[in-house]
């Protein structure tokens, strides 16, 4: 995840990264919300209640439908002091708002460009969370354990990949001043769970 603490030098290629993840990924979800969602779960509602689509994968869709123009227009602002005349809802008009938003990333400052790219990678992952995609795996809470350094009820883990990490950011910092990131380990002494911290804590 990018650090955006200070306005570090941003290569554009990691904003060109973002983009060609979300024209890739965002056709997937589209498809995907036309189909009835097969999760095996059932619904405690009236019969017929539940949407004939998959309602999941309509909410990433749409988010990144939407929040693509508002992007495009801000970045737009930036650049040239005008949101300038907002796109149309049509996939054409989504994907030229991909490519701008490309584009303007050459012009903003490094932050912005770096903000652009974590904003779209969000709405990549959300895509790759959605069950019949299973590419990404979601952060889960980490039930009665504070994190370490802020001392708050805030650590996230995915458990197969077994990364553990703080949600307060730009608010919590390890002993390294970055923020917390740790894995999951055994120790060898106790063969207690443990996390190892990037700074060297144990915990």
């Amino acid at each position: 995840m990018p650090d955006l603490r200070h306005n570090r030098v941003v290569p554009v290629s990691e904003l060109a990264e973002a983009c060609a993840a979300i024209a890739a990924w965002l056709p997937a979800a589209l498809d995907l919300a036309a189909e009835p969602d097969a999760d095996g779960t059932t619904g405690t509602g009236q019969p017929g209640s539940a949407p004939p689509w998959n309602a999941a994968a309509a909410a990433a869709a749409m988010d990144a439908h939407e929040g693509l123009r508002r992007l495009e227009a801000s970045l737009r602002r930036d650049v040239t002091g005008s949101t300038g005349r907002r796109r149309g809802g049509s996939d054409l008009a989504t994907a030229k708002a991909i490519r701008a938003i490309e584009d303007l990333g050459a012009s903003v400052t490094a932050r912005n460009a770096a903000l652009a790219a974590r904003i779209l990678d969000r709405w990549v992952r959300a895509i790759q969370e959605l069950p019949a995609v299973d590419q990404a795996e979601p952060w889960r809470r980490l039930e009665g354990v504070t994190c370490p350094y802020c001392k708050h009820p805030m650590l996230r883990v995915r458990p197969r990949q077994g990364i553990v990490t703080c949600l307060r950011y730009g608010a919590c910092r390890d002993g390294d001043g970055r923020h917390p990131a740790g894995h999951m380990d055994i120790s060898q002494l106790s063969g207690s769970p443990v996390i190892r911290w990037q700074d060297g804590l144990v915990t």
